[in-house]
């Protein structure tokens, strides 16, 4: 992968969490900071912002059940 991928990659994947945040927080009925908090220290996220990874081409709700289930 190419410097100018991986800083797309980057730019992609900041701007995607949000959206997961927002909706892990409205799952679980908590704060979007708490749910921003737990999302950056799961083993889904590093490997969701690791570059040419399978579960950084998925789509926000697969994100989100993938880090459900690690939390379960």
């Amino acid at each position: 992968m190419s410097e100018k991928d991986k800083v797309l990659h980057r730019i992609l994947t900041a701007s995607q969490t949000g959206t997961i945040v927002c909706r892990i927080a409205d799952l679980l009925g908590i704060p979007p900071y708490e749910a921003f908090r737990r999302f950056i220290m799961s083993k889904t996220y590093a490997n969701f912002r690791k570059p040419g990874s399978a579960l950084s081409m998925c789509g926000d709700p697969a994100i989100v059940e993938e880090f459900l289930s690690e939390n379960k």
